[in-house]
């Protein structure tokens, strides 16, 4: 009678850690390729290089796949077609016994879970601890199956590295055109008449990357005037009238943005105290040409028949602060 031994090297041989952290507690997910049957009662070992730990773990913690099937595992190898497959933990290797009478065909896909990974029959709830010392340390295969094969995994001071990085502030505050095709410095409320009201507009286009985002101030350097006369500003809730002197300002703000405080009604009188006319809670993008997001300020005037000839003017200051 002639005996035929089967062995040879196991390929496809790996294994990934959930952590390669000294001393931490990690999952093993370890894939081979065997190229001898495991046929009954014989024997997988998995050694383990000395300094990992594997006194916690048991046949709960292990999960054993062929080609993507899980197999029953239990303390002890059955009898039986489709019996436990034994495991045992010794020091630092671990015997995984087939019962007898199944076996794995030579060229199957194994992956074998340690740890909390392992989760059919039993949820795994111990793990392997790692080597205390970062260098290199090997895993290796035998057992009475015939297979052999040898790993190497990395054990690290730290899997991890800390990342930093700085999103440098942004503020940007624009006077526009009405149209929003150009910058825009001037507002001509023309010549004012008695029986209409004047009015010249423009638009204010700011954005921030803040994350609270921005308040643009309004004030007057004082009444809209001329060397000995001005045209008086219109009451708060009220607006300007044709035939009835006042001067007052209009807001409609861009989409997102909040008209503050007694601008939010249709014309309000300006004061030479910086007060808040539009804000952003949040941070605020401007798109050139986008109506949308940017605000257009109207100011308006009427005269009566008392109101004095002349030349009118004022400044109107804005100011913007980001809130970060």
């Amino acid at each position: 009678m002639v005996h035929v031994a089967r062995a040879g090297l196991v390929t496809e041989f790996s294994n990934q850690l959930s952590s390669q952290v000294i001393s931490s507690a990690a999952n093993h997910n370890i894939l081979f390729k065997i190229s001898s049957n495991f046929s009954p009662n014989k024997t997988i070992e998995l050694f383990f290089e000395s300094d990992f730990d594997l006194s916690e773990i048991n046949y709960t913690d292990l999960d054993f796949k062929d080609d993507d099937v899980d197999l029953n595992l239990g303390a002890v190898p059955g009898a039986g077609s489709d019996s436990n497959i034994g495991v045992s933990v010794a020091g630092q290797t671990i015997t995984l016994t087939q019962n007898d009478t199944d076996s794995v065909a030579a060229g199957s896909i194994i992956r074998i879970t340690i740890g909390t990974n392992a989760d059919y029959q039993v949820q795994g709830d111990k793990q392997i601890f790692n080597p205390s010392v970062a260098e290199t340390y090997k895993i290796s295969l035998s057992g009475t199956i015939g297979d052999y094969g040898t790993i190497s995994v990395q054990i690290l001071n730290s899997d991890s590295i800390g990342m930093q990085a700085q999103i440098i502030p942004q503020l940007s505050f624009k006077i526009r055109n009405t149209a929003d095709t150009e910058d825009n410095n001037a507002c001509s409320l023309g010549t004012i008449t008695y029986f209409g009201i004047s009015q010249c507009s423009y638009r204010l286009a700011a954005e921030t990357n803040a994350n609270s985002g921005f308040q643009i101030f309004i004030k007057t350097d004082g009444n809209f005037r001329n060397e000995t006369n001005y045209i008086a500003n219109i009451a708060e809730n009220s607006q300007v009238t044709e035939g009835l002197e006042g001067y007052g300002l209009a807001i409609t703000a861009g989409n997102g943005l909040i008209e503050e405080g007694d601008f939010n009604d249709d014309e309000t009188p300006i004061s030479t105290g910086d007060v808040v006319l539009i804000k952003s809670d949040s941070v605020y993008n401007y798109t050139q040409g986008d109506l949308n997001t940017s605000s257009l300020i109207t100011h308006k005037a009427a005269v009566s028949t008392q109101t004095k000839a002349g030349a009118y003017g004022q400044q109107i200051i804005y100011s913007i602060l980001a809130n970060y």
